[in-house]
């Protein structure tokens, strides 16, 4: 159940090339967060930036959670600005989370740039059902790989300064082909990196969910900024992201 709360900053500070990590006290929150879910936070006491921003949980560890962003706009410059005791208002948990039920014996996470965010809460998941865990992460360059916490890492950059020079679908693809045990694709970031995975996933008759990062605006379903096509019967319907997601079944949307 979601909660508005004055979430007290423990730690936010420069992690790795241009991420960031915030660490809250959030109890109320985090006592029910899912991997895969999200907050909504109220940055700054005035009228700019207006709208709450919508940030993947990256770490649930009651009482405590943690957040990993990058300074992409106004918002999260002045999320940047915050320090140790300072509060934050925060909604949440909002959203549906990945499904870690199920008889599959391997996990694929598979993220692009900022992407891999939501899959640490869900290794740590997985890790509790004694799932075997292979991490895929794809970025442009070297600097845009996050990776601190993450086991049995591939990494593909497409200017091949770290890993393979490549698409992480390329490494998605030889992972898939040398499984021999039944397996399940967990994957966050653009769309276009989403619609490639789910792909490879069908080629290899895995199941593949997706954690889709569409613009929210009040990250609760009643704007309808966040809508994305899924198939029904022979038409499209739309979904709210905020709340019917952000994880969906691959085979769900209408890419």
């Amino acid at each position: 159940m979601k909660k508005i709360v004055r979430a007290k900053i423990l730690e936010n500070v420069k992690v790795s090339g241009e991420y960031r990590k915030l660490k809250i006290l959030a109890p109320e929150i985090a006592k029910t967060a899912m991997p895969g879910q999200f907050l909504s936070l109220k940055i700054g006491n005035c009228l700019t930036p207006l709208l709450r921003r919508p940030m993947s949980i990256h770490k649930i560890k009651p009482p405590y959670l943690e957040i990993l962003y990058k300074v992409r706009g106004r918002g999260t410059e002045l999320l940047s600005k915050y320090k140790i005791n300072d509060y934050l208002e925060i909604l949440g948990p909002l959203g549906t989370g990945f499904q870690t039920d199920g008889a599959f014996k391997t996990a694929i996470l598979v993220g692009g740039g900022y992407g891999i965010s939501p899959l640490l809460a869900l290794q740590d998941r997985l890790k509790k059902l004694n799932k075997n865990i292979i991490t895929v992460i794809g970025a442009r360059s070297a600097k845009l790989v996050y990776k601190e916490g993450f086991i049995n890492i591939k990494i593909a950059t497409e200017d091949g300064s770290a890993g393979i020079k490549g698409l992480v679908t390329e490494v998605l693809d030889n992972t898939c082909c040398s499984l021999k045990v039944d397996a399940v694709v967990f994957a966050c970031g653009p769309d276009k990196m989403l619609k490639a995975v789910s792909l490879v996933s069908q080629k290899h008759n895995i199941p593949c969910q997706v954690s889709m990062e569409n613009l929210m605006a009040c990250g609760v379903g009643v704007c309808l900024s966040c809508v994305c096509a899924v198939k029904k019967g022979l038409t499209n319907e739309y979904k709210r992201v905020c709340v019917e997601g952000p994880v969906f079944d691959s085979k769900e949307i209408a890419w």
